[in-house]
């Protein structure tokens, strides 16, 4: 169990993990916080930690079941196990890697959580409170069942027969040996209300009679004010929880391996408290949530301005929206349109969604790609330009299939039609996984000291307005830098918030967690 009171809290980090980890005083865990969070409340506020943990418990759950089959993923390796000191002692972490060769390790088990889910099995659990023995009690609807157990007795003309026993349901130890049952449904109750019911479907097919078990184990043992996950009872609950399981495995005198799945997945709930002083490699995050930022915010996008979309660099499922380039298993994935790619792509998507412009083309019926307009093109063909007529140029005789052409892919680009002569307005966005400080220390620096990943931040975002702006009849209105930021009052309405232009470029702060919320409101 996580005493969420004893986790210290990173805000500026030198890497950029996020998760719980490890200190590197070696004293204790840290839990370190996405970036644009540096507001976040001390510690001490046991509620806040609480629920921020359990809705990064649910975040990185989704993106690994949403990227498991994909060829963003790879197995672990050891070769991407040699910059932090205790994700070499995971088995469990899942190597990811971008097209830019970004090495990200994903850790998304905890142990003591993982267990309770796992252990989950209503024929295990049903098992447990009725088990078959022989009885002397004789049910007379299953007696056609026990003939050939029947004595006959020799009673003249009437033919009688006598059942000695029958394999009837009964309780196997008077001793209430379902309390076993009571006590792991109390616990995974508990943890099912933490994940606001976002836990496997077999769990939730079963979470009225998961209720009914959990509150039957409350009035035994507990007062309506206690619970695991309260700051003020929460241990004193666990306290009482280890004393329960203790007397029940006193008492149950038969135990078999339905039992003993559960004991073991309640005694690792409550017993298994994170261990600085032992490399056991126990802990949960991920290396580069900058992913994980980018899939938020693209569902997020899909989700609110699914009509505006022209382009996304994306390819993400999403919840009853079919696709109907893709098959099987596949179809829910929003990629429409398979990258060209020299043989195939090592990193990052092979899919993009992009929709049809309003350019046609000009050789064949159908029009181009906006994926297609992205597009920056270097002729090395001589051509005559006349200044004074340019009526005279011959620019636009030269065979333009020789020319060389980079097809540059931002995040998004979203399009809204315009007022004026022009036919679209168009927002061109990309995702950032970096605090506002960054732009702060960087914005006054002279070029050369800036750090490289603002220049060529920089640098590619003004190359995918360049590439746009040849299209005919279209405007770049906007142009972004969308990085994560922590509101105060969670229920602020702004999603977003423009808080410094550079270069033309707005750094645009997203409210963390509504874009959160879309993204694990589509598990539901």
């Amino acid at each position: 169990m996580i005493d969420f009171s004893e986790l210290k809290l990173v805000r500026d980090k030198q890497d950029n993990f996020v998760g719980i980890r490890k200190s590197k005083s070696g004293d204790g865990f840290e839990f370190c916080l996405p970036n644009g969070f540096n507001d976040f409340p001390e510690k001490e506020n046991f509620d806040k930690v609480r629920d921020l943990f359990f809705k990064m418990y649910r975040t990185l759950r989704k993106f690994e079941r949403d990227n498991e089959h994909t060829n963003r993923f790879k197995k672990n390796k050891p070769e991407y196990q040699q910059e932090q000191d205790q994700t070499t002692l995971s088995s469990g972490g899942i190597s990811i890697e971008t097209e830019d060769g970004e090495s990200c390790v994903l850790y998304s088990k905890l142990r003591m959580i993982e267990r309770v889910l796992e252990a989950y099995d209503d024929l295990a659990i049903n098992s447990i409170q009725n088990k078959k023995r022989r009885s002397e009690e004789i049910d007379y609807s299953q007696i056609h069942k026990y003939l050939d157990r029947a004595i006959y007795l020799d009673n003249h003309d009437n033919h009688v027969i006598y059942v000695e026993a029958m394999d009837l349901p009964r309780l196997m130890v008077r001793y209430d040996s379902t309390d076993i049952v009571n006590l792991y449904c109390y616990i995974l109750d508990e943890i099912v209300q933490q994940l606001d019911g976002d836990v496997p479907d077999n769990i939730q097919a079963h979470s009225q009679d998961i209720r009914f078990l959990a509150q039957c184990f409350k009035d035994d043992y507990l007062t309506s004010s206690q619970s695991i996950f309260d700051k003020d009872t929460f241990v004193e609950t666990i306290n009482i929880l280890k004393e329960a399981l203790d007397n029940i495995d006193k008492n149950t005198y038969y135990k078999d391996t339905d039992y003993w799945g559960l004991y073991e997945a309640i005694e690792t709930f409550l017993y298994g408290e994170l261990n600085p002083d032992q490399n056991d490699g126990e802990f949960w995050g991920i290396q580069s949530f900058s992913l994980v930022w980018e899939d938020m915010c693209h569902t997020y996008f899909f989700k609110k301005y699914d009509d505006s979309i022209c382009f996304a660099d994306a390819d993400i499922p999403l919840k009853g929206d079919p696709n109907p380039a893709r098959q099987g298993e596949e179809q829910n994935r929003v990629g429409n349109y398979k990258y060209s790619t020299d043989g195939e792509a090592k990193y990052g998507n092979q899919w993009i969604y992009r929709q049809p412009s309003h350019i046609p083309y000009p050789k064949k019926e159908g029009f181009f790609g906006w994926d297609e307009l992205l597009c920056i093109e270097f002729d090395t063909q001589p051509g005559t330009l006349v200044y004074s007529n340019r009526n005279y140029d011959d620019f636009q005789k030269r065979d333009r299939s020789k020319a060389m052409r980079r097809f540059p892919r931002p995040d998004l680009v979203l399009k809204f039609k315009s007022t004026s002569q022009i036919v679209f307005e168009l927002y061109v966005i990309d995702y950032k996984d970096v605090s506002i400080d960054f732009y702060y220390r960087n914005l006054n620096l002279p070029p050369e000291r800036t750090d490289e990943k603002y220049r060529v931040d920089i640098r590619k975002q003004l190359t995918y307005e360049f590439a746009l702006q040849q299209t005919p009849k279209v405007q770049v209105s906007e142009n972004w830098f969308l990085i994560p930021h922590y509101y105060h009052n969670e229920f602020i309405s702004q999603d977003f918030e423009v808080e410094l232009i550079i270069k033309g470029i707005k750094i645009v702060k997203a409210n963390f967690f509504r874009i959160q919320q879309t993204y694990l409101d589509d598990n539901k």
